[in-house]
């Protein structure tokens, strides 16, 4: 089951905060070994399955940054 970060009410991440302010939605999928973090924003869907919650949020920040078709 997914979970809207954004209505999770937990601050578990800056760096998906700042994602959430430039616009994107995430969803956690998955929490625990492996994490599995859904961003999307426009047509841009990124799904970003890592070991540890931080690695993911790290992994799907630097590729929501580099998205040159997200806007």
């Amino acid at each position: 089951m997914a979970t809207d970060l954004l209505t999770a009410g937990k601050r578990e991440s800056f760096l998906l905060e700042l994602l959430t302010f430039a616009g994107w939605r995430l969803q956690l999928l998955q929490r625990g070994n492996p994490t599995t973090i859904r961003a999307t924003r426009g047509s841009v869907v990124l799904v970003v399955t890592e070991t540890t919650f931080p690695r993911a949020a790290g992994v799907v920040f630097a590729r929501a940054m580099r998205s040159s078709r997200a806007g």
